[in-house]
Order: C-alpha cells, then structure tokens, then sequence
C-alpha cells in the first residue's frame, strides 16, 4: 500500500532538504503509508521520518566496533536464511595415515576422515529503539536530523550479544562458541596444555616469572606442538590472548643487552606467526582460562586465570554462522511512539576440526 507525494528533494551529503528546488515525487513506504493514511502523520512528516529511518539504518550499519573482535577472528557463513531453526554439520577429529608398502601390497591404510554430525540450533536475538510523536515534530520544525544514537545502541547491543556467542556460545540455547558450548560441543574437545614451568623455580609457570627466553619457548612449543600433533595438516596462522599478556610480549625487552622486544625477536625467528596482528589481543579472554591443575574444565568467563589459545584459521576449519543478519522491521505506532523492531538470526560457531584449536594455560 504505497502512497506518493510531493516534497522537497534532499542533498544525500548533509541529509538536508533543497527548498530552493522543485518539490519532487516521493513514494512513501508500505509501513509509512499505511501511518500517513489512518492519521498518525500528515505527508510531510510521513516523507521526513521516512527519510530518517533510511538515514538512520545506513549510520547504524557503518558503525565499527573494533573492540568486538569475534567477528574478525573467523569467516562468516550467511548461508540459510531466516526460516530456517536448525544447522547440522560434521565435525572431524582424524585421518588416515600413509604408510611404507610392498609393491604388490593389497592391505594399503586409508587416508580416509572420520566425523560426528552436529546439529546447532538457530536463535533469533532482537532489539528496539522508537521515536515520539514530539520528537519528530520538533526535528521536521527545527530541520535537525531524528536522534541517530538509539538504533547505533541497538545494533551495538545486537554486536554485543553476537559477540559474546562467537567466543562463549549460549549452552543452555544449544549455541557452541570457540571455547564453550553445550556437553558434548566439538571446542570441548580442544587440546588444552599448560606451559612449562619456569627453570628457575619448578612451582612459577607465570610469564612474570619467566625469562625472555622462557616465554619465547612457551609460545614456540605451542605453534610447533599443533603443526606436529596433526601431521602438518593445520598450520597455526593466529594466537589469541589477553591485552596484558600481549602487552608484555611487546614491553619486556629480548635481553638486558637488547631493545629489541620479546614480540619482535619472536615475529622475526619462528616459522608460523610473522606479523603483530596474528597475535590478536581480546579483551573477553582475560581471566577465562581454568587453573593450570584442571585442564579438564571448560574454558568459561570469571575462571581467572591467564593463557592463550592458538588457532589455524580458515572456513574448513571453523565458521560463524549468521543465517539471517540483522534488520530494521517496518516502524509501527505503539501509543504515542513510533517504534522499529530490530532482529537477526545466529547460530553461533561451527567448529568443524577442533584439532585446529589448542588452548595453553598457566601463563598468569
């Protein structure tokens, strides 16, 4: 039920109208028309909050929130749409192996893989924001712009929550996260090691303790023990961890006799991670990590303790799965406000091979 009308033509640079232009033709949406035609609006409103809202998604959506890193960290799979409530995927643990043989051997090993089907629901996560009727008559009479910064603080609320499933999952809602989902989630699965201690006294595994030397030792053993553990088949590409953890890799000098970092000698000397931004520091694995002691336990928030986690990234590997990304819905008039529903659909993380993911404890 669309309607059109006349109105001013607007400068998409300031968002501002041209009244010393000839009106032109607008036609309103389906949601604004059916507000303008039972009275809630006149015309002119109709066209001015409609051009809003459209103004007001496009800033809503450009918005970086560049501490929320979960999105970084993995590709995204949008794959799905919005009706579906479940994804089943396969998640595989090991391969064959090759092996020396006779020339004429018939009893030749399998490089064949072996996997567990996963079923992961689809949950809907949903917001709003809404305006009065006073407010936006006062911003057509004043020529300023509607309030931009509710719906910025419902898609940030929506990034949030997003977030925090990407690295935690949602057990209880059947979400699987890098490092907790529901009994039986392949990241429960995930190695999980404690560094060395330090030489100097068996009882300090802490990197405050350790020598440069030491903490170098730690991050190495880590990369090469994934590379060996899966017979080259994942290559570590990334290394997650605290902000203060990577804070001292890049403070502690290399040596008394060095002003060279720990971070720079170690870019500079190991055969996996070659750049500073594939030690990726996030703020949501301070203190996760479970005690050195009892590397059985989940890795879940307010653990305490810190460590860091190395990944060989990729879609093979592990993906987060968005069937349907966030919307604006149509405005409605509820009472005296006019309000816009937000959602989107999200599944949380496949991690199809968990043995691209090892988890070390104990570093603080």
């Amino acid at each position: 039920m669309t309607k059109i009308v006349k109105a001013y033509a607007i400068d998409e640079a300031t968002n501002k109208e041209l009244v010393d232009q000839p009106m032109v033709d607008v036609e309103l949406s389906d949601a604004v028309s059916v507000l303008v035609s039972n009275g809630s609006m006149t015309d002119d409103e109709g066209v001015f909050f409609m051009r809003q809202l459209e103004y007001i998604q496009a800033q809503s959506y450009d918005v970086l929130y560049p501490e929320l890193k979960g999105r970084t960290l993995f590709a995204l799979n949008t794959e799905g749409g919005e009706g579906i409530n479940t994804i089943t995927y396969r998640s595989y643990d090991k391969r064959g192996e090759t092996a020396i043989i006779a020339g004429k051997a018939t009893d030749l090993p399998r490089g064949d893989i072996s996997g567990k089907e996963y079923s992961i629901s689809v949950r809907t996560l949903g917001n709003a924001f809404g305006y009065s009727r006073q407010e936006i008559a006062s911003a057509k009479v004043t020529g300023m712009p509607l309030e931009a910064r509710k719906a910025e603080a419902t898609r940030r609320s929506y990034e949030e929550k997003v977030n925090q499933i990407i690295f935690f999952g949602s057990p209880e809602n059947n979400l699987h996260g890098l490092f907790d989902g529901p009994v039986g989630a392949p990241c429960l699965t995930a190695t999980r090691t404690s560094v060395a201690a330090s030489a100097a006294n068996a009882a300090n595994f802490a990197w405050a303790d350790k020598t440069p030397d030491e903490i170098i030792n730690d991050l190495t053993t880590a990369l090469t023990k994934m590379f060996v553990d899966t017979k080259q088949l994942f290559r570590p590409d990334m290394i997650i961890m605290s902000v203060a953890s990577k804070k001292i890799l890049e403070t502690t000098p290399r040596s008394l006799q060095s002003d060279m970092s720990i971070m720079n000698w170690f870019l500079a000397n190991n055969s996996f991670i070659h750049s500073r931004d594939q030690i990726v520091d996030v703020n949501e694995v301070a203190g996760i990590y479970p005690v050195r002691t009892n590397l059985s336990g989940d890795i879940v928030p307010g653990a305490g303790y810190e460590g860091f986690t190395v990944i060989s990234s990729g879609e093979d590997n592990m993906r987060v799965r968005e069937p349907f990304p966030y919307i604006h819905l149509p405005v409605q008039l509820k009472g005296l406000e006019f309000e816009i529903n937000c959602y989107g659909r999200f599944a949380g993380v496949e991690m199809v091979r968990p043995a691209a993911v090892q988890h070390w404890m104990g570093i603080a």
